[in-house]
């Protein structure tokens, strides 16, 4: 099933070739969504000669199935940082996104980006208890640090806030203008980096059966591949479904904490709703970092990354490009502390660590033991089943085709897990997605899965 959202069906980006040449970089940038296209936007006038890698299309993943909120209202996360850590930390982390939000205003100022940007209200809203104190505790804070919060408007809320001048817009119109000043950068697409090594003071990139060097290497993708110790416990896979909605709404943004129901308005009749009751017109996946804050910085002397966003991409793509650009450009970053991989409390993920502990025992358990041995598949549905001593997963099509595959996913032999509504076949542990017939659709993973034969 087609996964194409609002965006991607009324916005149509420039394509770009593929790679076929080895060559070096001073900079090369793994991941063409609004964080790899941001930093190359940065580096442009940089005098470095700089490369960007998509491995599909440019915005084609998680940027091109987002909801476009430019807001620095993250939910509930200044209130949460605020606990995990300290007041400071959650007011560093309030700057840094005000800035990113300034930054992308002024950025359509002065580019003359003709990107349906429309200023609006951003709320939360909550009627559960632990929500409501949250969101009490955040009015407070922010009131003390001189931002004008509207309390307690929504109607129907135990408990609200909402600030004023934030912001829609459409990503993919905004990204057109950005690449439009990206003329010094080579860009390619359809170049997955499969792996990476560092000899000789350089990375190594596998690419299209090439080797490219580089420099620095900055990974700017969902779930970078060169995750190491540990990092892949550390991080939550959610995968929200977004519908387009004639519903009566004025243009601000709401955000139901209790539920997860989000809207925004799309034009005066529509509007994008986040519902997991609503028929869904397409889905979007980020990474969640169980630390509270998205890991942002130097892996090492030659690799940066930047990912964990848990849905805020377009303020957080603008700050990540810019601790990015600065650490190169300038080997230093305001923000840089902040964000550092290194750093992390994890005392206060309780929640996000069931739901992981859940994810790992679905995919390394429960899916290889709570097996069926026979099964009588519908048209458009899948299972994994036990035929002869070994596991299968099946699809059978609306042609009434079937079709046989290694249910283990190949980036740590998780066993994948058939999503009906979605017609995709998913990985419970890592978030790796494949569509119905085996394909590779997003990463960790970096091949598909394997055909196989029922004999």
């Amino acid at each position: 099933m087609e996964n194409q959202s609002y965006w991607q069906k009324t916005v149509k980006l420039n394509s770009y070739p593929q790679i076929t040449k080895e060559a070096n970089y001073d900079v090369v940038i793994i991941g063409g969504g609004i964080s790899g296209i941001t930093l190359a936007y940065r580096l442009n006038n940089s005098g470095l000669k700089v490369a960007l890698l998509e491995a599909n299309t440019l915005a084609s993943q998680t940027t091109g199935h987002t909801t476009g909120k430019v807001t620095y209202l993250h939910g509930a996360i200044y209130s949460e940082l605020a606990k995990a850590y300290n007041i400071n930390k959650a007011k560093q982390y309030l700057e840094s996104n005000y800035e990113a939000f300034c930054e992308i205003k002024k950025i359509i100022d002065e580019k003359q980006i003709d990107c349906d940007y429309q200023e609006n209200i951003s709320y939360i809203g909550a009627n559960d208890e632990k929500n409501s104190e949250k969101i009490i505790e955040q009015i407070a804070m922010l009131k003390k640090w001189g931002f004008n919060v509207l309390e307690n408007e929504l109607e129907g809320y135990q408990a609200s806030m909402g600030l004023n001048n934030q912001a829609i817009f459409h990503p993919l119109k905004y990204l057109a203008g950005l690449l439009q000043f990206c003329n010094n950068i080579e860009i390619y697409e359809h170049s997955l980096v499969r792996d990476s090594f560092i000899e000789d003071n350089l990375v190594n990139l596998k690419v299209n059966n090439l080797i490219i060097k580089t420099k620095k290497a900055i990974w700017m993708t969902r779930y970078p591949i060169n995750l190491q110790h540990g990092y892949f416990i550390r991080l939550l896979q959610e995968r929200e479904h977004i519908s387009y909605q004639n519903i009566q709404s004025n243009s601000n943004s709401v955000l139901d904490l209790t539920t997860n129901y989000s809207k925004r308005l799309v034009d005066n009749q529509h509007c994008l709703v986040i519902d997991q009751l609503a028929k869904k017109n397409w889905y979007g996946q980020d990474t969640k970092a169980l630390r509270k804050l998205p890991y942002i910085g130097k892996i090492n002397d030659y690799e940066y990354v930047s990912y964990g966003y848990d849905k805020w991409g377009m303020t957080l793509s603008h700050v990540a490009s810019k601790i990015i650009y600065d650490l190169i450009v300038y080997q230093d970053s305001k923000y840089a502390s902040l964000y550092a991989i290194g750093n992390g409390n994890y005392l206060h993920a309780g929640s996000d660590i069931v739901k992981l502990i859940k994810n790992n025992y679905h995919g390394m358990i429960k899916n290889r033991i709570f097996v069926a041995k026979d099964v009588k598949l519908k048209a458009g549905e899948g299972k994994v089943v036990r035929h002869r001593g070994r596991l299968l997963a099946i699809y059978r099509d609306f042609d009434d085709r079937v079709f046989y595959m290694s249910p283990y996913c190949p980036h740590l032999k998780c066993v994948v897990e058939f999503n009906l509504q979605d017609q995709t076949w998913c990985c419970p542990c890592h978030g790796s997605i494949y569509n119905c017939y085996g394909k590779l659709l997003n990463g960790p993973a970096t091949s598909s899965l394997k055909k196989s034969k029922p004999g």
